[in-house]
Order: C-alpha cells, then sequence, then structure tokens
C-alpha cells in the first residue's frame, strides 16, 4: 500500500477547490483595478449579485506525471510514467448559523507505462460539518467521517478499505492582493481496516504560499508533514514529508491548469520502508456547479 504515498504527492499537485466559497469569497466577484491607495486600503473586491446558490459541484481532472521511484521502495527504485483521471462530486450548503453541511465522493483511475502491476482505482467519500470560527481568525473547523477504498480494477475486490473519524482546521491569512499563505491541520483516526495491518492513524500539517503572477495565473508551494502510527504492524511509525511547487492558470471559472514538481522523503523507523521520490506533471481540470 506504499502506492497510496505516491498518490498523495501526485494529489498535491492536482488541481483542487479552495475554501474560498466557505468564507463567503464566492459572493464576491472580480478585484477592483488597483490604485495608490491600495497600501491603506487593501484589496477591493466589486460585489456582484448572487443570483442563485449553487450548491453541487462536480469534477474532472487528468494529470500525467513522472516519478523517479512509481514504487515508493528503498532501495531498485524504477522510473515511470503513469496518468491519473477521475471524478469528483460534492455538495455543500449552509444549515444553520455557522455550520455548513459537506459531503464529497471521488474515484481517480492510476495508470502506469512500465509498471503496470501498480494500477489500480482510488476510491474516498466524506460527510461532515464544517464550523465558521470568526471568534478564532476566521478559521474553519471540520469534523467528517471518512471512506477510503483501493481496488486494482473497478470491478474487483477492495484490496484495502479504511473508515475513519477526521478532525481539521484550515486558516488563510491574506498578506495584501498578491501574497496569501494557509495553514492547514488534520487527525484522522482509522476505526476499522482492511487488512487490519495497514490500519493507522495518521495527523499531518501543511503550510502553503500563494503568489498572484495576474488575474488568471498564480505561484503556489507547499509543505506537508505526515506523523503515520500503524498501531497494528509491530509499531512501525512513519514521518512523511512533502515539498512542492506548481504554476496554476485559471482562465475561465470552470477550468484550470497546472503543471508542478514535488520532492517526497519517507522516515521510518522499519528502515525497509524509508524511501525518497521525485514527481513532475501537468494536470488539467474541469469544473460546474449547479
Amino acid at each position: 500500500m506504499e502506492g497510496l504515498r505516491a498518490d498523495d504527492a501526485a494529489a498535491s499537485l492536482l488541481s483542487s477547490d479552495t475554501k474560498d466559497d466557505l468564507t463567503g469569497l464566492d459572493n464576491l466577484g472580480v478585484e477592483a483595478p488597483s490604485s495608490a491607495a491600495d497600501d491603506d486600503i487593501g484589496l477591493q473586491l466589486i460585489l456582484r449579485k448572487h443570483e442563485k446558490s449553487r450548491h453541487f459541484r462536480a469534477t474532472a481532472h487528468t494529470s500525467g506525471f513522472w516519478t523517479s521511484n512509481a514504487a515508493n521502495v528503498n532501495a531498485g527504485a524504477v522510473e515511470d510514467y503513469f496518468m491519473v483521471g477521475g471524478v469528483n462530486l460534492a455538495w455543500q450548503q449552509r444549515l444553520k448559523g455557522r455550520f455548513i453541511g459537506d459531503v464529497q465522493a471521488g474515484l481517480s483511475s492510476f495508470r502506469y507505462d512500465k509498471l503496470d502491476i501498480l494500477n489500480y482505482e482510488y476510491w474516498e467519500g466524506t460527510a461532515g460539518l464544517i464550523i465558521q470560527m470568526p471568534e478564532l481568525w476566521d478559521t474553519l473547523l471540520y469534523v467528517q467521517y471518512g471512506y477510503q477504498r483501493i481496488t486494482q480494477d473497478l470491478d474487483s475486490d477492495a484490496l484495502y478499505e479504511s473508515h475513519s473519524a477526521r478532525l481539521g482546521a484550515y486558516r488563510a491569512f491574506t498578506i495584501n492582493r498578491l501574497n496569501s499563505i494557509h495553514v492547514s491541520l488534520q487527525s484522522q483516526l482509522s476505526f476499522a481496516a482492511e487488512p487490519e495491518f495497514l490500519q493507522r492513524h495518521e495527523h499531518w500539517a501543511q503550510l502553503g504560499y500563494s503568489l498572484r503572477l495576474s488575474r488568471t495565473l498564480a505561484l503556489l508551494t507547499t509543505y506537508r508533514t505526515v506523523f503515520y502510527d500503524y498501531f497494528n504492524f509491530e509499531g512501525r511509525q512513519d514521518w512523511y514529508h512533502n515539498a512542492g511547487v506548481a504554476l496554476n492558470w485559471r482562465p475561465k471559472e470552470w477550468l484550470e491548469m497546472s503543471a508542478g514538481y514535488n520532492f517526497t522523503f519517507n522516515s521510518s523507523n522499519v528502515d525497509v520502508f524509508d524511501y525518497e521520490t521525485h514527481l513532475a506533471g501537468p494536470s488539467i481540470a474541469l469544473r460546474v456547479r449547479f
């Protein structure tokens, strides 16, 4: 199941929605033209009429990657190319006050060039609440039930299944009209998994920086560290580190393209699970809200 770690690196390069619609920015329009007063009054947004609440979102994405270590192994690393394609369906709606209902389901297919034995389907679903906390510097908290499933093919039995409870926090810091930082924290506590020896708790922190190069172009850098506690695997514990940079182009609300590079290294108290991986490639995502 070490391939799932490669997916985590790939996922950081795949296009993903921001939390803007959770913080009320979905009801705002484009930025006002720059002016000499920007340093004093900050970023200005032009309000637009919000004609219809759109609670559903559908996303389709496809990406191609080169990896220096396709199987995430300690020795005998093999370079390879792989494709990722998938769909995601999401529902979000304010329930009452600060509480927002959030349900998502997605499927991604991974197809390798040389090592096609690594091909698989990755299913994931989450359901829970997002809680706006203006008294905590506009932090977003969330609590979710999460389900993960890996299969060899679409119609095959599961190679891996996991049920978990997730608790996390997200905070964005706007420095100025061009620069912003976001911080994320999450704990994922697994209460059931098959096979059982792969069951694990996960605790991670992520720091990201975004530089707006234009209205449609942004440079993104991220760093994520994860602690994996395999409590049914002879005391195995891993520290996973991932650093990446991506150039994102979003010419339309429904279209996003990006290209990026990631470096990953995993440090385990079981030496055979130590590894390093370089990953690079382009991606494209299409989104429809309704």
